[in-house]
Parts: structure tokens; C-alpha cells; sequence
């Protein structure tokens, strides 16, 4: 089994395990230190799908930035600082990968995470995403892969450390 981190690093099943308990170690640090809640943006075009992530994603702890169009999307993304992003691809006015394309343009470092029904979208709609989740996830396995990137994102994310309240560097 291969594994995709946010930096396009793939690790083998050997790796994963020194790389899961780096993660554990991670969220702990995480949870213990003064970070601020983790801010996941949803973006969907669905209000139902978008309204029961948002759901999930509050039950869990984590604050979540919700945005039914890609413009909207852009300026949440442009003005609020975000630590993952789940988005749609079937969007009107523009997919997914194109909005994709722009936020990673500004802010590299941030995982992005492309949603779909569709299991086979094309490998150029995905160019720009991290990960493909289908929308056919179970909420516990849609909730384990967020918190494995949002640990990988973490992990490999500079700290500031007080001058900023603990929170990590934002790159862009």
C-alpha cells in the first residue's frame, strides 16, 4: 500500500508505520500546545453534502470554513488561514482542479483534498490536489484520512513557535 503525504512523498507500508507513530506523536503536540482548532475548508455546490461534513468536522473539534461555489472558496481561502481543503470537483463555473490550481498557487504547503462520486476523473483534474477522496467514504474513514493529512500537514509544517501563538507558518 502507497501512501500520498501533502509534499508528494509516497511511502510503502514499512514507512507508514515509523510515518503513523511521527503522526501520533504530531497530534499529540498538537492537542497540547497552543494552537488554535485546526480550520478545515469544505467546499461543495451540495448544500446537503456540504451541511454534513460541516457536521462531522465540528463533532470532531475542528473549525470548519464552508463555501458553496469556488469563488467564494478563493476569498475564504485568501483571507482566512486554512489547514486543509476539501473540495468538490463537479463545481458550476469551474472544477475543482481549477480552483485547486489557483489555491496551490498562493499556498503550496496547504493539503487539498478533491472530492468526487465519480471514481474515475482524469489524472489532470488531479494534478493539483493531494488526495482523492470519494464522496462514497464512510464518515469514520472520511474523519481518519482528514486527520492523517492534517497530522502530515503538521509534521512538515515549520513552527513558530510564541511570537505567534503557537501556530505554524503560514507560506505565502
Amino acid at each position: 500500500v502507497m501512501l500520498l503525504t501533502p509534499h508528494g512523498a509516497l511511502f510503502r507500508s514499512s514507512e507508514r508505520q515509523t510515518l503513523s507513530r511521527a503522526c501520533l506523536m504530531a497530534r499529540r503536540i498538537r492537542r497540547n500546545d497552543v494552537t488554535k482548532r485546526p480550520v478545515i475548508l469544505c467546499v461543495d455546490d451540495e448544500w446537503n453534502g456540504l451541511e454534513g461534513r460541516r457536521i462531522l468536522f465540528e463533532g470532531r473539534g475542528y473549525e470548519v470554513l464552508v463555501a458553496a461555489s469556488g469563488e467564494e472558496a478563493l476569498q475564504l481561502f485568501a483571507s482566512r488561514p486554512t489547514d486543509l481543503v476539501l473540495l468538490d470537483y463537479h463545481m458550476p463555473k469551474a472544477n475543482g482542479d481549477v480552483i485547486a490550481e489557483c489555491m496551490k498557487a498562493s499556498q503550496p504547503d496547504v493539503p487539498i483534498a478533491m472530492l468526487s462520486a465519480d471514481e474515475g476523473l482524469p489524472e489532470s483534474a488531479l494534478e493539483s490536489a493531494d488526495v482523492f477522496i470519494s464522496k462514497s467514504e464512510s464518515p469514520t474513514s472520511l474523519l481518519e484520512i482528514v486527520e492523517h493529512l492534517l497530522d502530515l500537514r503538521f509534521l512538515f509544517t515549520p513552527f513558530d513557535g510564541p511570537k505567534t501563538g503557537g501556530r505554524r507558518r503560514r507560506i505565502a
